[in-house]
C-alpha cells in the first residue's frame, strides 16, 4: 500500500470520526429546537410557534396556512395551559428527524397525556416541523422495584434540557476512548410483555435494527464496548423473546446483541432509557 492510499483511509477515519460527533451535536440542536416549540407552545406565542413549522407542513388533514389558523383561534380561545413534555427521544436519518416524547397537556377545557411525534426537515442549518401526530398514551408496564430507578425514565437518546455543549463534546471523547462497559443483560417476563435490560456505565445510543420472516429478531448494536464477559448464548423461552445471543466483535469493539422471537407472533417495540441508572430497556409485546 502506497503512501497516498494511507493518507486517504487516514483522512475517511478522520471524517468518520466527526461526522460521529456532528450527529450528536444534530441531536442536541433538535432537541434545542423542540424545549423552544414547547415553550413558545406554552406562552401561547403564535408568531414565536409559528416559525418552528416548514412551509411543507401537513397535519390533520391541514397545510402550514391551515394549521396556524387553527392555532390561533386556540392560543386566543384556551386561556391560560400547561405543556409539559417527559421522555424525549431523538432519532435522525439523513435530512429528516423523529423527535417523540410524552406529552401533559392541561386547560380550562381539555386535559390529555399522550404520546407526541414531530417529523421535522432540515433546511439550511434549521430543524422545521413538516408534520406531527398525537396519539393516547397507553401505560407500560410497572418496573420491578429493584431495576426501575426512582426518577422518571428518560426514552432512547433523551436528556433534560440540553446541558452545555462543551461537556456534552467532552463526554462523547472519553467514552470513545474508554469504549463501554456493559455489566449485565437481564431478561423479565411480564403476561403481556417481555423485557430486556442492559445495564452499562454511562450513557449510550444503540443502533437497532429488526429482521422479519421464519427466524423474526432484534438486532441491537453498542460500540464501541471495551468490558462484556456475559454468556453468548442465554435461552429465555418466553412467550415472545426465545433467546439472547451476544458477540463482542475484538476489532470494531461493536458488541452485536440478538433477541431471537417467536415467529408466530406480532410485536410492537418500544425502548427507554433510564438516564441515571445507565439502564437501557426495549420493550417487546
Amino acid at each position: 500500500m502506497n503512501l497516498k492510499s494511507i493518507v486517504i483511509q487516514i483522512l475517511c477515519m478522520v471524517q468518520f470520526c466527526l461526522a460521529g460527533i456532528a450527529s450528536a451535536g444534530q441531536i442536541d440542536d433538535v432537541r434545542a429546537n423542540v424545549y423552544a416549540w414547547h415553550k413558545s407552545w406554552h406562552n401561547r406565542d403564535i408568531s414565536s410557534y409559528m416559525s418552528f413549522y416548514s412551509p411543507d407542513f401537513r397535519s390533520e388533514g391541514l397545510d402550514y396556512k391551515g394549521w396556524m389558523q387553527k392555532k390561533t383561534k386556540l392560543f386566543k380561545t384556551s386561556g391560560d395551559i400547561q405543556v409539559e413534555i417527559t421522555d424525549l427521544g431523538v432519532f435522525i436519518e439523513g435530512e429528516y428527524a423523529t423527535a417523540r416524547f410524552v406529552q401533559r397537556y392541561h386547560g380550562s377545557k381539555l386535559s390529555d397525556v399522550g404520546e407526541k411525534t414531530l417529523t421535522m426537515v432540515n433546511s439550511n442549518g434549521k430543524w422545521k416541523i413538516v408534520s406531527e401526530a398525537w396519539k393516547p398514551l397507553v401505560m407500560s408496564a410497572r418496573i420491578p422495584e429493584k431495576m426501575a430507578p426512582r426518577s422518571n425514565p428518560k426514552e432512547l437518546g433523551s436528556v433534560s434540557p440540553p446541558a452545555d455543549k462543551a461537556g456534552q463534546d467532552q463526554k462523547i471523547k472519553l467514552i470513545l476512548q474508554n469504549g463501554i462497559i456493559i455489566k449485565s443483560i437481564k431478561f423479565e417476563p411480564k403476561k403481556d410483555r417481555e423485557n430486556v435490560f442492559i445495564v452499562s456505565n454511562t450513557f449510550f445510543v444503540p443502533e437497532i435494527l429488526t429482521l422479519e420472516g421464519d427466524k423474526p429478531r432484534i438486532v441491537i448494536d453498542i460500540k464501541p464496548v471495551s468490558s462484556w464477559s456475559g454468556r453468548n448464548r442465554t435461552p429465555v423461552k418466553g412467550n415472545l423473546i426465545r433467546q439472547i445471543r451476544t458477540h463482542l466483535h475484538p476489532d470494531t469493539k461493536k458488541l452485536r446483541i440478538v433477541l431471537d422471537l417467536n415467529p408466530s407472533e406480532n410485536y410492537f417495540i418500544n425502548q427507554v432509557y433510564y438516564e441515571k441508572k445507565h439502564i437501557y430497556r426495549i420493550e417487546v409485546r
